[in-house]
């Protein structure tokens, strides 16, 4: 059971890892976007950014997915890749089908891999409620005149006057 829980605890932490480095590439990301403009004045540069934000993390995810799979094929628990890769997304995931089942020995890494997907989810929950808080807030801010808290490479007075459709 010990080697079970360190082999558990050492792909939780390099999922940990991997999410972390994913969650800088996101906030990088946006920092360039908001230097570019897209700060929530635009609709389409809204999706724009909620679309990036949504493909960085749902990649963010899959590392960790295909980690697990790689681990459960290394401990000899299920024979091919992609059945490892389909049990692996399941136990993330939380959804349980419980058609393929892990050896008494090795059953721990399924619970384990679970608690991994739901506090990442919850992680990418609050990181996207987050980023789309600033946006939301930017858009107020632009349509209920309040300019001085935009920076200044924003759209011009002149567009923000007119509606800023873009």
């Amino acid at each position: 059971m010990f080697l079970v829980f360190l082999v558990g605890t050492g792909v939780l932490l390099a999922s940990l890892l991997s999410y972390g480095m994913a969650t800088a590439i996101i906030v990088h990301l946006l920092a360039r976007l908001i230097r570019a403009g897209f700060t929530g004045l635009g609709f389409w540069k809204n999706v724009t950014v909620m679309m990036i934000v949504a493909l960085v993390t749902a990649a963010a995810h899959l590392i960790p997915i295909v980690l697990w799979a790689v681990v459960f094929v290394m401990c000899g628990e299920i024979a091919t890749f992609e059945k490892a890769l389909y049990f692996s997304a399941e136990n993330y995931t939380a959804l349980g089908y419980g058609d393929i089942v892990l050896s008494e020995r090795w059953r721990l890494l399924g619970p384990l891999e679970a608690i991994n997907g739901l506090l990442l989810f919850g992680l990418s929950t609050a990181l996207m409620f987050a980023i789309m808080s600033h946006l939301i807030t930017n858009r107020l801010r632009f349509q209920l005149g309040d300019l001085d808290d935009i920076p200044m490479n924003q759209e011009p007075l002149s567009a923000a006057r007119d509606g800023g459709s873009n």
